[in-house]
């Protein structure tokens, strides 16, 4: 039945055009670059192509590591005319047919760090300038080069630049000869798909509590074992912003409805919204899934006799729209990776810039990504220096190669990996050196939208439930303690105040122990 629905749903898609929303390629099939392959042709797309960032969510068992290509950084070509350091002329000005005019008496400048990740899209590419005032002579070289531009990200001094079907790895390395710019990179593509998601198991692990009339509350294991309600004594998230990169939001959610405020559809660049066009077709679809059972988790709505509460019940969510529309209705019928969802890096560093420019105290970041990016590196320290904290799923890959996430290993950032209902490390939780704290992620209920399969609530498990909890208990330590509760600040406290498990002291499973609600707000400053 629910094939036929799919198949209807599609035939009429294809016959009014759905021009609203894109269609990406499933996993099986992604529009990519592997390097050293050669091109293939890229598939349209309405917004930049997506990135191999692979989703924190991602079953173990499917995930396919990568390894980063970093490369060391070129030395500029100089020469020394009459004791004054000068610039040779650049590569970029031969290629369009002029020199480059010396710089007398310039300080000389480090060669761009050039990153080529293994797989990355084909129609964009980013550029770190060294200020903005640099920006008229990029777009000015880009322009000589035939390269669009795509976005620019002001507050990282990034430029996304689109291509007119040149070749992406050879511009990377003209590109990389220009001391105009601090970083030449690739758009690394990203993917993601849930770990596990399962109908709800009333009473699979009960703890009993009076406090709140939600309907599942009783079955959310994972406060109890982190001492949330015992802790809203201290805090509740009252006036906290938390921002929550990923699918969207689904408005209409009971849990959810009073909780969101305005965000941003970074993949679209479109301001203001929620999840971009919501009288468009896509926006009842279920590709807002994880980002809506992500948003549950950390703020839906305690006490209104609905399903469950959140973490940090009186705060708001603001969505950071950074994946495509309807790509997992449509690979549900056209491949068998239903869940297979692309986006690029240049589209998730923009979305972290704005969300830190537009109120959020924390930014909450469910997925991973498997290569090193300076456009992210970029944008995780805009955030922090802006007194957002940022949280981050640690991955799911430790059964099956136990790939770094760069994301997560930011200097920083509060990388989360996932517990089981034993308060045991998840088997699917990465380890790792940059795991700081862990929290449970198994059998999560959060909520989801119920358009096609009538399910308001669901259980996922996965490192992208664990980050929620953490993200939510950030928004309840920043209320209570105010400016106190810097970024650095709230990393340490989680750490101190955590409940140890596995080895004595930190270990790369765990990271500090298991997250403690109830000791973070209550011990002394």
């Amino acid at each position: 039945m629910q094939k036929q629905i799919g198949l209807s749903l599609l035939s009429w898609l294809l016959l009014t055009g759905c021009n609203s929303a894109p269609i990406v390629q499933s996993a099986t099939a992604p529009v990519l670059q592997s390097a050293p392959s050669s091109l293939t042709a890229p598939t349209p797309i309405r917004a930049p192509q997506t990135t191999q960032l692979n989703r924190a969510n991602t079953p173990a068992s499917t995930l396919n590591p990568t390894t980063s290509l970093n490369r060391a950084p070129q030395k500029s070509a100089l020469r020394q005319d009459s004791g004054a350091t000068t610039a040779a002329p650049s590569t970029a000005a031969q290629v369009a047919g002029k020199t480059a005019p010396l710089q007398q008496n310039a300080a000389p400048l480090t060669a761009p760090q050039v990153n080529i990740a293994s797989n990355y899209s084909t129609q964009t590419l980013v550029v770190g300038l060294r200020s903005d005032a640099d920006l008229p002579q990029a777009k000015a070289l880009a322009a000589e080069l035939k390269l669009d531009v795509e976005r620019y990200i002001k507050g990282i001094h990034s430029l996304v630049l689109k291509t007119r079907g040149q070749e992406v790895k050879g511009l990377v390395e003209v590109l990389s000869k220009e001391s105009l710019f601090a970083f030449v990179e690739t758009d690394h593509v990203a993917s993601q798909k849930p770990e596990d998601e399962k109908e709800i198991n009333e009473g699979f692990k009960l703890f009993s509590t009076a406090l709140v009339n939600d309907k599942y509350f009783k079955d959310q294991y994972a406060l109890e074992e982190m001492q949330v309600p015992e802790a809203w004594s201290y805090s509740k998230g009252k006036d906290m912003v938390i921002a929550v990169i990923d699918t969207g939001v689904s408005l209409s959610h009971a849990d959810l409805k009073n909780r969101v405020v305005p965000g941003y559809d970074a993949l679209s660049l479109r301001e203001g919204g929620t999840t971009g066009d919501v009288s468009s077709l896509n926006y009842v679809f279920s590709t807002y899934k994880h980002g809506s059972h992500v948003a549950g988790i950390i703020a839906a709505e305690a006490n209104n006799g609905q399903g469950i509460a959140g973490v940090a019940p009186e705060a708001k969510i603001m969505p950071i729209k950074i994946y495509p529309d309807v790509a997992d209705i449509i690979s549900s019928i056209l491949a068998p990776d239903p869940d297979a969802n692309q986006t690029i890096i240049s589209v998730l560093a923009d979305g972290v810039v704005w969300a830190a420019d537009h109120g959020a105290h924390v930014i909450n970041m469910s997925l991973s990504v498997s290569e090193q990016s300076a456009t992210l590196e970029r944008a995780v320290k805009y955030a922090l220096d802006k007194n957002v904290s940022v949280v981050v799923a640690a991955g799911n890959d430790r059964q099956n190669g136990n790939a770094r996430n760069h994301l997560a290993a930011i200097p920083g950032v509060i990388g989360v990996g996932a517990t089981d209902l034993n308060n045991n490390v998840a088997l699917f939780s990465n380890s790792g050196d940059y795991v700081s704290i862990a929290a449970p992620g198994q059998d999560i209920i959060s909520t989801v939208p119920s358009f096609l399969k009538f399910r308001p609530y669901v259980q996922m498990s996965g490192t992208s439930m664990a980050a929620p909890q953490v993200a939510g208990l950030a928004a309840l330590l920043r209320s209570k303690f105010g400016n106190t509760a810097t970024p650095a600040w709230i990393k340490q406290r989680l750490e101190s105040t955590a409940t140890d498990r596995g080895a004595a002291g930190r270990d790369d499973l765990y990271g500090h122990g298991l997250v403690n609600a109830l000791k973070a707000l209550s011990a002394p400053l």
